[in-house]
Order: structure tokens, then sequence, then C-alpha cells
């Protein structure tokens, strides 16, 4: 038997290396130092996307912080004018206006009134020779003549007839006979009676009158000329009242009643203001949305010429109440019409609203403020709600109640 080294010999060399312990704790200590590393690493990987979002929103308030605080320009929103006023461009037209033309046909014989002229009701204008009216009437006297002669006849032809009849020295027949020819005669009697007056009333049309009192505002009548009833020999105006019709749009329709006051004026006239009302209206609005409405003016002093461009100015009821603010206190962006309020702990409030007419410098706000707030003037696009702000006084100028339209 042999032993292992020793005195007794050299000793078996061992198949497995020999095992360096030192060694492996090192490599054991490097492994667990790496395994902490990783877990610190992902700890604070998943502390810090925890703590973005906060560091990002306080980030703001910070800033804010340490920011200035604003001041801003502000008003007071007023209550609107229980009326508005509404001014209107319109032309001023003649209470009457028409074009004179001959009924019957013939020369112009005379003209008696001229361009300009002022005129009574019924007053002779012109008169016109009618031949061949003349010539019609002398037939129409005639032909009447000739049906009252055949009338007479078939009356006492009918009398001697029925007579005969009754004698049996006729047949009916024959006597029926001279009664249809009397009753043909009263006809035509009736007939020629009734040319002769319609000829003699066309004959009275030789007179050219006026039909209204007023002022002749054209003439083309001249001596000798043919008048067949188309071309009209003048033009008359009554101006002593005048009108002028004025669209008013649909907001302010309802407003218009009869009877209420208008005021109108023309810039070649500056300073001085002529009173009229409206006389009637059309009732419903036209394709363009407005009410067509027709105010009365008197006129006799004459000093204002039909024809002539005019404002007119009325002063309506509001539909309903409104708020005015100044039209650079609007904020408009992606979430529609909004104002900027500043509430009375001095932070900022952004307010949707609703808007009425645009009054040009002012604006009506229909729902969304009360009466008294204050709002910013020119806000900038920075302003954010809640934010501390220190509110200025802006002078404005009062709410006026005329609006031009």
């Amino acid at each position: 038997m042999r032993r292992c080294g020793g005195a007794y010999g050299p000793a078996r060399r061992s198949r497995f290396p020999p095992i360096d312990v030192s060694r492996s704790l090192r490599m054991s200590q490097k492994k667990s130092y790496l395994y902490l590393g990783a877990t610190a690493l992902t700890l604070a990987g998943f502390a810090a996307i925890g703590l973005a979002p906060r560091l990002h929103a306080e980030a703001p308030k910070a800033e804010a912080a340490a920011a200035p605080v604003p001041t801003l320009s502000v008003v007071e929103v007023q209550a609107a004018p229980a009326e508005n006023g509404l001014s209107l461009p319109g032309t001023l037209r003649a209470w009457q206006d028409t074009a004179i033309h001959a009924r019957a046909a013939g020369y112009l014989k005379r003209y008696l009134v001229d361009l300009g002229d002022a005129v009574q009701a019924g007053q002779l204008l012109a008169e016109i020779e009618t031949p061949d009216l003349d010539q019609d009437r002398i037939a129409a006297r005639a032909q009447l003549a000739q049906a009252e002669a055949e009338l007479a006849l078939a009356k006492s032809t009918n009398q001697r007839y029925q007579e005969l009849v009754r004698q049996g020295a006729v047949s009916k027949l024959e006597a029926d006979q001279r009664a249809t020819a009397l009753a043909a005669g009263e006809a035509s009697v009736n007939s020629a009676k009734a040319q002769l007056a319609r000829l003699n009333e066309l004959s009275g049309f030789k007179r050219v009158t006026a039909p209204f009192a007023g002022r002749i505002t054209a003439r083309n009548a001249e001596p000798g000329m043919l008048v067949s009833g188309s071309e009209s020999l003048f033009r008359l105006a009554d101006t002593r009242q005048l009108r002028v019709s004025v669209q008013v749009p649909q907001a302010s329709a309802p407003g218009v009643t009869v009877g209420l006051p208008a005021q109108i004026s023309l810039r070649e006239l500056p300073g001085q203001v002529f009173s009229g009302s409206v006389s009637r209206s059309a009732g419903v609005l036209d394709a363009a949305r407005t009410l067509t409405t027709e105010i009365r003016i008197d006129n006799h002093d004459g000093r204002l010429l039909a024809g002539a461009s005019v404002d007119v100015s009325l002063q309506l009821p509001n539909a309903q109440p409104a708020l005015l603010i100044p039209a650079n206190a609007l904020i408009v962006n992606g979430k529609g019409n909004q104002v900027a309020s500043v509430q009375a702990d001095s932070t900022l409030k952004l307010l949707p609203v609703r808007l009425g007419r645009d009054l040009g410098k002012q604006l009506e706000v229909l729902e969304g403020l009360s009466a008294g707030a204050r709002v910013v003037l020119n806000p900038p696009d920075t302003l954010r709600d809640g934010q501390t702000v220190i509110a200025q006084a802006a002078k404005v100028e009062p709410a006026k109640p005329a609006a031009k339209s």
C-alpha cells in the first residue's frame, strides 16, 4: 500500500486547482457594492420623477412671489341708460308728390303755371284743344237723337198692336214682336246716353287742374305739343309737410312706436334741429333685418327742401337692461369673450361675458357682470386667475345715450 507524501515518497497532485478564498471574498464584496449602487440610483430616479411635478408647480409660485405685483388701470362697470340714442341717415321727401298727365288727347292750347309756382287744389294749370273729342261728342248727340226718335215710333207701334190683338185683328206673335222692338229701342237710347255722358266727362279733362295744393316742381308742357296721355305735363309736390324713411335695425325695432319724437338735422344747417315724429312703420322686417319707419316733419316755413340728406335721431327704450364697458377692456381668446375683473381682495378673475351692441368706444354687456364691478383696461396676455394686482382707477368719459348707427 502506497502512502501519499511524507517520507514515503512524493504526494499525488490533485486534479482541482487550489481555491483562493481571499480573492472570492473580494469579488463578492464588489458585487454587493454594485447592487447597492444600482438600487440607490433607482430610488433616486423614482424620487426625482415624483418631485419634478412638485418642483415645476412650485416654480411659478416662487417666481410669482419674487415678481413685483402689477399695477393695472381699472374702471367701474356702468349701467346703460334707460334710453339709447339711435342716429340714422335718411332723405327728405314731399308729403305728396305726383306727375300730372292729360286724360284727354289733343294739342296743348296753353299752360298757366311754371316751375316753382305755388298752386291751390283745383287751380287751372293748362288747357288742351281736342278736335277729335269734339267731333265724337257731336256724333254721340246725333246718335242719341236718332235712338230717341226710333224709341218714340216703337212705343206708338206697340200701343196700336196691343189694341189690335185685343180686337183679334192681329196675332199675338205680331204684338210680341212690336213689344220686343220697344224694349230694344229703350236699350239703344240708354246706350247712346251713356256714350254721350262718357264723352262729356272726357271733355272736362281739356282743363288740366291741380289735384292738391302744392308747388310745381317740373313743367314739360309746351304750347302746340301733341298730348296723348302717356307724357306728364307737370310735376306737383306738397312740401308743407315732409316725410323721411329710415331703416331701424332689428335690435332697436321693438322700441319704435307711432308718435315717437324724432330730431332731424342737416349738415348744411349746423346747430339747427327740426322736430318730427314717427307717423307709421312697416310692421315687418325686410331682408336686411331692418324696420322701415316713416317720420313726419312740419315744413310750413319752407326751410327744408325735399330731396335733402338728413340725420334722424331717435331715443328708443332699451329692450333689456345692459351694462357698459370700455371697448379696450374686452379679452377675446379661445374661451370666447372675457373681461378681467379685480375682486375686493385685489385678486384677478377672468369672467366670460355675453355682449350686446357695439357702440364704438363702449360695448353693451348683457350677462356675466354686475354694476360696480371693476374691469381692467388694456389687459396684458400674462394675466391669470387669482393673481394679485394693484388696481388704479382710470379716468373715463361718462356713458353717452346717443350712438351712431
